[in-house]
C-alpha cells in the first residue's frame, strides 16, 4: 500500500471514528474522561511545580535574596575584610519580640531588613501597602494580620521597650508565607538577636572562598577541665541553600510515579473501553472486512478511535487543568508556603502532556485493534461470542518474572548513592507484575460465584466471562491505589534526625519560665491559673549544682527508637507536692520518710548508685527511687528537703512555676495565660529584649518531617484519580452488561436488581484493585525511602485500613446511588 492509499485509509478511519463518537455519546464521554484525567492532573501539577519550584537558584533566593553569601557571628568583620573590593552588603536580623495587639501580648517572629535594597529582592513579598522605612513604621505578614485583625494604618506596639508603630504594609517572608511576622527597617532591631550580613560579590569575584571556620575559634574553659570552642563566624552560600540532588530526584520520582500510575491505569481502563466498543462494532467491522477491507484497514478503524478521542481529551484536559490552576492559585500558594512565579508557564511540558493523551489513546486501542483485525468474519457476522482459552498460568508466571526483575533492579539501584530513575523503573515493573495477577483473582471470583447471592453471582460470572476486560479495570484501580499508597507510606516514614523524642513534662502541664516567675505577684499568678484548667501550681526551687549520672548501662529507649534517653539532672527542693508533680501519683511513705531523714528522692535509675544520689562534685546523700512515667526534660530528676539542702551548703535558686492541670489546655487558654506571662516580664523590665513564654507539656510529634507541598498536591490528585477511575470502571462494566440486564427484565426481574448488580460489580472491581494496589504501592515507597539515608519505615495502619475499606465502600455506594433502577429492554436482530 502506497502513501496515498495509507493516507486515504486513515482519513476514512478518522471520519468513521468521529461519527461513531457522536453516535455513542455516553461511551465517548467515559473514554474522554479517562484519557483527560491524567492530562488534567499532569497539567495542574506541572503548572504548580513550575510556579513553586522555578529553579534551585530561586529557592535559594527565598533566604538569601540576590546575595551570594550570608555571614553571621562576632567575627563577621574579619570575614568581610577578606572580601574583594566592590562588594555590596546589607544587614538582616531575625528574632522574636513581644507584640501587643489590643489587650493581648504575644511573642512573634520579626525581621529587620531593608526591603528596598537589591540584595533582599526575593526574600519578601509585599501584598499590600509598602515596606516600612522609618522608626515609627512596621509591616506585618498576612497571617499575623488575619490572626490579630490588623489592617493598614493601625497602631501596633512592638519591641523592647514596647513602642507603637504604624502598620504601613502587609509583607510575607518568602521562605515561609505562613509565619506570623513583624517587619521593621534594617536599623530597627526589636530584640537582642545579632544581625546577619548579606554579601553580594562584584563581577569577577566568584572565586572568593570564605575563611576556614576552624581558624577563628572562640574558646571558653569548662569546669571539669578542657575547653568548649565555637567558630567566631558562620558563612552560608547560595549553594548551601539550594535543594540537593536527593531532594530534586525525590520530587521527580514522585511526579513520575503518580503520572506513571495514572497513565497505566488510564491505558488499562481505556483498553477495556475500546474492547467494549470494538465488540459492539464487531458486526460492522466484519461487514467492512467482507466487502474487501484488509485486516490492517479494519484494525486502523479501531486505532482511529484512540487517535480522535485522545486528541480531544488532550486538548480538554490541558484546558481544564490550566483553568483549575488559575482559579486556585491562592490555594496552591498556601499549600506551597512560598510565593508563586506568575510568569512560569511550561509550554513544552503542557504540549508533551497533551500528546501523552494521544499516545495513551493509541496504546489503549492497540490491543482491541489487533483483535478486531484477526477476528473471524463468519463468527462476527453471525454474532457468536469468541471464547477466551488463555491459561491463568501464563499470567501468574509472567507476573512473577516481571515483579522479580523489577525488584532486582530496584534493590541494586537503591540507596543514597543509587539512581532514582532506575529505582522508579524497577518499582513500576513490580507494579506491573502485581497487576498481572488480576485475571487470576477475577477467575477465582467467578468460581466462587455459586455461593453468592443472585446479584453478586451474576456480577462475578459476568466479570469472569470477560475476565481480561474486568482485570484491566481492576488493574486501573490498582494503579491509582498504589500511587496513593506509595505517597502515604513515603510521607509516614520517620526521619532519623527527629527520633530523639522526650517530653518536657506531663501532657497538659504548663511550665512558666523562671524569668517570669521571679516577678509574678499573687494576683497575676491567680489570673494565669484562672485562664487554665489548673489543679495546682507548684513553684520550683532548683539547686545550682546538678545531679550526676552514675549508671553506664543503656537506659530504656525514648519512644522505642533506639536512641539513648537522657534523664533530667535538675535537683529541686520540695516535698510531697513536687513528687506528685513529677510522678503523677501521691508520694509513697518511704519517699516522705527519706526526705525527713536527710535523704533524696530520685525519679530516674541513672541518678542512683549504691543507694546514693551524687550532687555536684562533693555531695552524696541517701536516695530512694520513685520512677517517673517518662524521661521529662524540664521537670526535676530528683528532690530533697530544704533542711537537707541547707545542711550540705547547697545554693538554691528560683526555677519557675509548674501548673498541674486537670486536662490539656486549649490553644485559646494557653494564649491568654501567655499574655499574662509576657505582660509580667514587660512590666518588670520594659527593655527585656528576650522574654520567654510558657510551654505546655507534650511529647514532640514522631512523624512530622517536612515533605513539601508538592507531595500534598500529588496525594490529592492521586486520590481524585482513584475515585474517578472507580466510577468510570463501574460505568463501563454496567454498559457491557446491558444485554444481560435486558434479558433479566424480560423474565420479570425487579427494578432494584440493576442497582444491586452494579454495586456488586463495583465492589468486585475496586476491591481487587484496592488489594493489589496496597501490595503494589509498597515497592515504590520502599525505593524512595531507601534512596534517603535519613528515613526509616513507619507503617500508618489507620490510613492503610481506610484505603482498603473506604475505596470499595465508596465505589459500591456511588454505584448504588447513581445507577438507574429501571431495566431497559434491548432490541435484538434475528439471526
Amino acid at each position: 500500500m502506497n502513501l496515498a492509499e495509507t493516507t486515504g485509509s486513515w482519513r476514512v478511519a478518522v471520519r468513521v471514528a468521529r461519527r461513531a463518537a457522536r453516535r455513542s455519546k455516553v461511551g465517548t464521554l467515559l473514554i474522554v474522561l479517562m484519557l483527560a484525567l491524567p492530562v488534567y492532573a499532569g497539567t495542574a501539577i506541572a503548572l504548580s511545580y513550575a510556579a513553586t519550584y522555578t529553579s534551585a537558584d530561586a529557592e535559594a533566593s527565598w533566604r538569601l535574596g540576590r546575595a551570594d553569601y550570608e555571614i553571621e557571628g562576632p567575627g563577621t568583620d574579619e570575614v568581610l575584610a577578606t572580601l574583594p573590593a566592590g562588594i555590596r552588603t546589607t544587614q538582616v536580623t531575625y528574632g522574636r519580640t513581644v507584640v501587643r495587639a489590643g489587650d493581648m501580648y504575644r511573642l512573634r517572629d520579626y525581621a529587620a531588613a531593608d526591603l528596598d535594597n537589591p540584595l533582599t529582592e526575593g526574600m519578601f513579598t509585599v501584598r499590600a501597602g509598602r515596606a516600612p522605612r522609618g522608626p515609627a513604621e512596621a509591616a506585618v505578614s498576612a497571617t499575623l494580620a488575619a490572626a490579630d485583625g490588623i489592617e493598614l494604618g493601625d497602631r501596633l506596639a512592638v519591641g523592647a521597650p514596647l513602642r507603637e508603630r504604624t502598620v504601613v504594609g502587609i509583607v510575607d517572608a518568602a521562605r515561609e508565607l505562613s509565619i506570623p511576622l513583624v517587619v521593621t527597617p534594617a536599623d530597627q532591631r526589636l530584640s537582642g538577636s545579632h544581625p546577619r550580613t548579606l554579601v553580594g560579590l562584584p563581577p569577577g569575584g566568584g572565586g572568593w572562598q570564605p575563611p576556614d571556620p576552624f581558624a577563628h575559634m572562640i574558646c571558653t574553659p569548662l569546669e571539669g577541665g578542657g575547653e568548649s570552642c565555637v567558630s567566631s563566624s558562620s558563612t552560608r552560600s547560595r549553594g548551601d541553600l539550594r535543594p540537593d540532588a536527593t531532594e530534586l530526584a525525590t520530587r521527580t520520582a514522585a511526579f513520575v510515579l503518580v503520572v506513571g500510575f495514572a497513565g497505566l491505569q488510564v491505558a488499562l481502563l481505556a483498553g477495556a473501553a475500546f474492547a467494549i466498543g470494538a465488540r459492539r462494532q464487531r458486526r460492522e467491522l466484519a461487514m467492512v472486512g467482507a466487502v474487501g477491507a484488509s485486516r490492517s484497514q479494519v484494525a486502523r478503524m479501531v486505532l482511529a478511535n484512540g487517535l480522535v478521542l485522545g486528541a480531544f481529551a488532550g486538548v480538554a484536559g490541558v484546558a481544564s487543568g490550566v483553568l483549575t490552576y488559575w482559579l486556585n492559585r491562592d490555594t496552591v500558594e498556601r499549600l506551597a508556603n512560598h510565593p508563586l512565579n506568575a510568569g512560569a508557564v511550561p509550554v513544552p511540558s503542557l504540549a508533551g502532556i497533551a500528546l501523552f493523551a494521544v499516545a495513551v489513546g493509541l496504546l489503549a486501542a492497540l490491543g482491541p485493534a489487533r483483535a478486531a483485525g484477526r477476528q473471524s468474519l463468519r463468527a462476527a457476522i453471525s454474532g457468536r461470542e469468541p471464547v477466551t482459552t488463555a491459561s491463568n498460568l501464563r499470567w501468574l508466571v509472567g507476573g512473577l518474572l516481571v515483579a522479580a526483575g523489577g525488584a532486582t533492579v530496584a534493590v541494586l539501584a537503591a540507596g543514597p548513592t543509587g539512581n532514582i530513575v532506575t529505582v522508579t523503573a524497577g518499582t513500576m515493573a513490580i507494579l506491573l507484575g502485581v497487576t498481572a495477577s488480576a485475571p487470576i483473582l477475577v477467575t477465582a471470583a467467578g468460581r466462587l460465584a455459586r455461593r453468592l447471592p443472585l446479584a453478586a453471582r451474576l456480577a462475578a460470572r459476568h466479570a469472569a466471562r470477560h475476565r481480561l476486560r474486568t482485570a484491566a479495570a481492576a488493574a486501573a484501580a490498582c494503579g491509582a491505589v498504589a500511587g496513593s499508597m506509595a505517597l502515604m507510606l513515603y510521607n509516614s516514614a520517620e526521619s532519623t534526625t527527629n527520633l530523639m523524642r522526650q517530653p518536657n513534662a506531663h501532657t497538659g502541664q504548663v511550665l512558666l519560665p523562671a524569668q517570669a516567675a521571679a516577678h509574678l505577684m499573687p494576683a497575676r499568678l491567680r489570673a494565669i491559673e484562672s485562664a487554665l484548667p489548673a489543679r495546682a501550681s507548684v513553684p520550683l526551687t532548683v539547686l545550682a549544682e546538678q545531679a550526676r549520672t552514675t549508671r553506664v548501662d543503656l537506659p530504656p529507649d525514648a519512644g522505642q527508637n533506639g536512641f539513648r534517653a537522657e534523664p533530667s539532672q535538675l535537683v529541686a527542693v520540695g516535698g510531697a507536692e513536687l513528687i506528685r508533680l513529677v510522678t503523677g501519683a501521691e508520694a509513697p511513705p518511704a519517699a516522705l520518710a527519706a526526705l525527713r531523714d536527710g535523704g533524696a528522692v530520685a525519679f530516674y535509675p541513672e541518678l542512683v548508685s549504691g543507694g546514693e544520689l551524687a550532687i555536684g562534685q562533693n555531695v552524696r546523700v541517701p536516695a530512694v527511687l520513685v520512677p517517673a512515667a517518662d524521661y521529662y526534660t524540664d521537670l526535676p530528676g530528683a528532690v530533697l528537703s530544704p533542711k537537707t539542702a541547707r545542711q550540705h551548703g547547697l545554693t538554691a535558686n528560683p526555677g519557675g512555676v509548674v501548673i498541674d492541670t486537670t486536662r490539656v489546655p486549649t490553644a485559646a487558654e494557653v494564649a491568654v495565660a501567655n499574655s499574662q506571662v509576657l505582660a509580667t516580664q514587660v512590666d518588670a523590665d520594659p527593655t527585656n529584649a528576650e522574654p520567654a513564654e510558657a510551654t505546655v507539656g507534650a511529647k514532640p510529634p514522631a512523624n512530622r518531617r517536612d515533605y513539601g507541598a508538592m507531595f500534598l498536591v500529588l496525594a490529592v490528585v492521586s486520590g481524585v484519580v482513584t475515585l474517578a477511575a472507580s466510577a468510570v470502571a463501574v460505568g463501563l462494566a454496567t454498559s457491557e452488561m446491558r444485554t444481560d440486564l435486558s434479558t433479566l427484565a424480560a423474565v420479570g426481574a425487579g427494578p432494584r436488581l440493576r442497582r444491586r448488580i452494579a454495586a456488586a460489580q463495583a465492589g468486585l472491581i475496586v476491591g481487587i484493585g484496592a488489594l493489589l494496589g496496597t501490595v503494589g504501592g509498597i515497592a515504590p515507597a520502599a525505593g524512595m525511602v531507601a534512596f534517603r539515608d535519613d528515613l526509616q519505615w513507619h507503617v500508618p495502619w489507620l490510613p492503610l485500613a481506610v484505603t482498603l475499606l473506604v475505596a470499595p465502600a465508596l465505589a459500591v455506594t456511588a454505584a448504588t446511588l447513581l445507577t438507574r433502577p429501571r431495566l431497559v429492554l434491548v432490541r435484538r436482530l434475528d439471526r
